[in-house]
């Protein structure tokens, strides 16, 4: 998500209700636009997905895919009442420091003809020391209701925010803590919550961020639609605020919390008909606090920890399974006393998807989806997860190139690299990575039909097991016919 600076400005010079209605599509391709995945939602007939390069959907179950606002990356993804929102989001740097930011929703309604156009975002916050403006949203849902239909967006800039007219106004939760029930005892983490619209003025917001400190930096936000009346989980860098109508709990390590920071919340209902609220709890470093998954069977009353030391983005269902995809690796848990690690391989192109950084997961019609910093799989055994395809982004070649990705590589970031080729005939293809002196550091043979994009996968070790030195390192392809095709990549430790 690395874009200029000057898209800040973009942000400042949007004044109207709506942008120019943008239909940016690329050519349908058998993979999404980018490795980079981000949330993942189903519509009911189509997969969508956000990545570091676009917007992805597919209709067909993987084979074609297309694509929309294309050299965007984002950072929310929902689909609620026949229309698709996405929250763009970008990287910017002020003086030696980088900041998330954003600019606001882009939403289409879903059918033959997609169509992103630009909402009137939220108050646009003033942060301190930056002089720029920040608005960024880390997750979106819907809560239906009676009388109304709330959409809530969890903003890293200003709070809690929701819409009842899908995204054309916002209001604001405040929070006015209560200090005593009934009876007199001390209830410092209770009380109400009051919706307002904060005025668009840099002082009130500068001060609304200000005075209001962690409790408005928002990562996650998730719904209990079994719950009478509704239940709206927050969570934040400093606990998690269950809101239900117009009172509010907020949860806290000392309730069960590994930690203070939640990053992912979801409800599950189970066949029972009972449900689990989970978070994804990080330490924010003081105390005994550690990273873990959390849930919660007394509507977030209480908390208990099901793993210790995983840092989670997302959850997903199937049945009474729960899925986690986390920074360290894809999981499930079936009971409550264990999560068990899953290794996606696609057997048919002999591939697996490296075990870092898996980012999100979605049920769709029985399959399961999962993306990660490195392309998306899904599942051809429903929710058994013992067979998998892997659909990764390859850029075009010709009979004479050759690329190869990550690159720079880092074998404990990315895990695994890819060398993409063109196979003119069958046969034995060989790869050798070469140093800086052209003296040969990693060889291996393998035999490929013929065909385009063929790949060598390398786990970034040596022929002796050892992890190379940082620097730039040439690869050759030897093909059948002898031909032999040249790449160069950086390899960091």
């Amino acid at each position: 998500m690395n874009f200029k600076f000057i898209m800040v400005l973009s942000i400042l010079m949007s004044t109207s209700l709506f942008g120019v209605s943008m239909r940016i599509t690329a050519n349908s391709n058998d993979a999404p636009i980018s490795n980079s995945i981000g949330d993942m939602v189903f519509d009911g007939e189509c997969l969508w997905v956000t990545t570091g390069n676009g917007i992805s959907s597919t209709c067909d179950g993987g084979n074609t895919w297309q694509n929309y606002l294309v050299g965007k990356s984002f950072s929310a993804l929902m689909y609620a009442d026949g229309k698709i929102f996405a929250a763009s989001s970008y990287d910017t740097s002020v003086g030696e420091n980088n900041f998330p930011a954003g600019e606001g929703l882009y939403w289409s309604y879903v059918g033959d003809s997609i169509s992103f156009e630009k909402l009137r975002p939220w108050q646009m916050v003033f942060i301190h020391d930056t002089s720029f403006f920040g608005m960024l949203s880390y997750e979106l849902c819907i809560a239906p209701t009676e009388t109304d239909t709330f959409i809530y967006s969890a903003n890293w800039y200003g709070g809690l925010s929701r819409s009842s007219d899908y995204g054309y106004n916002w209001e604001n939760a405040f929070w006015s803590y209560a200090f005593a029930d009934t009876y007199g005892n001390t209830i410092a983490d209770s009380g109400i919550v009051l919706w307002d619209t904060i005025p668009e003025i840099k002082d009130t917001i500068s001060d609304f961020v200000a005075n209001n400190g962690y409790d408005d930096l928002f990562f996650a936000v998730a719904v209990d639609t079994a719950a009478d009346p509704l239940v709206i989980f927050a969570g934040t860098a400093s606990g998690i605020f269950a809101i239900s109508d117009t009172q509010f709990v907020r949860s806290l390590p000392e309730d069960g919390l590994t930690g203070s920071w939640c990053v992912a919340l979801a409800v599950q209902y189970l066949h029972s008909g009972e449900r689990i609220i989970w978070a994804s709890s990080r330490s924010t470093g003081s105390g005994s606090e550690f990273d873990g998954i959390c849930f919660s069977t007394d509507d977030g009353y209480t908390w208990d920890t099901l793993a210790a030391g995983l840092i989670c983005w997302n959850f997903a269902f199937c049945g009474d399974t729960a899925f986690f995809p986390c920074e360290q690796g894809f999981y499930r848990s079936v009971e409550l006393d264990s999560v068990e690690k899953i290794d996606i391989y696609d057997s048919e192109q002999d591939i697996e998807l490296p075990l870092d950084q898996m980012i999100s997961a979605t049920v769709a019609n029985d399959v399961l989806w999962i993306g990660s910093d490195f392309g998306i799989a899904y599942t051809t055994d429903g929710c058994g997860c013992e067979n998998f395809r892997i659909s990764l982004h390859r850029q075009s070649t010709n009979d004479e190139d050759t690329y190869a990705f990550p690159s720079p590589f880092s074998p404990y970031q990315h895990g695994t690299m890819f060398f993409v080729f063109n196979m003119p005939t069958s046969g034995s293809a060989k790869l050798e990575i070469l140093d800086f002196n052209m003296d040969k550091l990693y060889t291996t043979t393998e035999n490929f039909n013929k065909g385009e994009k063929k790949m060598f996968q390398w786990n970034g070790l040596d022929d002796d097991g050892k992890n190379p030195a940082n620097g730039i390192y040439f690869y050759r392809i030897t093909l059948p016919d002898g031909a032999e095709l040249w790449g160069k990549f950086a390899y960091i430790r």
